[in-house]
């Protein structure tokens, strides 16, 4: 969990996710410790966020997301909900390839990609993905697919924290390695993985909004002993297409 910040409305950010996030009703106490905060800080915030309809009374001494904040999630998602836009067309890829299509979302403040939604191929032979866990960049095909659009600063700066491969431990490649493999997806426009060693192969392709920042990945995953079934090129292409929809469908709603 990162570090809480100190002023009251940089708290007052901090805190609505672990709002939106948490269970339907929570207590001060509850809250105050899944966001790391002092209880009577977050007594004086939801004060605030009462006064606004941010929060609403629950029962007894309960806290739920309040109405106008619910209304504010809604004139959001109504402009563009790439899980909503995106769903049919991994299911599509599921229905064509019989292998795990997933959805990743970045985020800025973490720098990593988050699952966003998931459909599971029918093999009972898969890699195991989650909804909202999280994707180290500088690994896999969701990750590079993401990292390799990011501002130069803001690549340097995750390609720095990131020393050891989370499922293997293994170091990073060096560094002009992996240079050319971002250069590598950003020359295809699709990004490709295969790592027999621990099983896992994959293809994503970039998500973009409107004015041309990264929204995320579109990809399929799999066991490296399949990724040679397939026709790579055609997977990669049908991958690229659905990420190409998306942007699409991004830019026109304006996400």
């Amino acid at each position: 969990m990162a570090e809480a910040p100190k002023g009251a409305a940089e708290r007052l950010a901090y805190l609505l996710p672990f709002i939106a996030s948490g269970p339907a009703r929570f207590g001060l106490g509850d809250l105050a410790e899944r966001a790391g905060l002092p209880q009577s800080s977050v007594h004086r915030l939801l004060k605030v966020m009462l006064r606004f309809g941010l929060v609403e009374r629950g029962t007894g001494q309960s806290y739920r997301p309040g109405r106008e904040l619910q209304r504010m999630a809604s004139q959001i998602v109504s402009r563009f909900d790439l899980v909503r836009s995106a769903r049919p067309m991994l299911q599509q890829l599921v229905d064509s390839w019989q292998e795990t299509a997933v959805l990743c979302t970045y985020s800025p403040v973490s720098r990593k990609a988050i699952i966003a939604d998931v459909v599971h191929t029918p093999h009972p032979l898969r890699y195991a993905v989650e909804r909202d866990g999280e994707i180290t960049l500088p690994w896999g095909s969701l990750g590079r697919a993401v990292l390799a659009y990011l501002p130069r600063g803001e690549q340097e700066a995750i390609i720095r924290q990131s020393n050891a491969g989370p499922l293997t431990g293994r170091p990073r490649s060096k560094r002009a390695e992996l240079d050319a493999a971002l250069e590598s997806i950003r020359a295809e426009g699709v990004s490709r993985y295969y790592d027999p060693q621990i099983d896992i192969a994959g293809i994503a392709g970039p998500i973009f909004g409107p004015e041309g920042e990264i929204l995320g990945c579109v990809g399929v995953t799999m066991p490296s002993r399949r990724y040679q079934l397939h026709l790579a090129d055609d997977l990669a292409s049908a991958v690229g297409k659905v990420a190409r929809d998306l942007t699409e469908l991004a830019s026109m709603q304006g996400a």
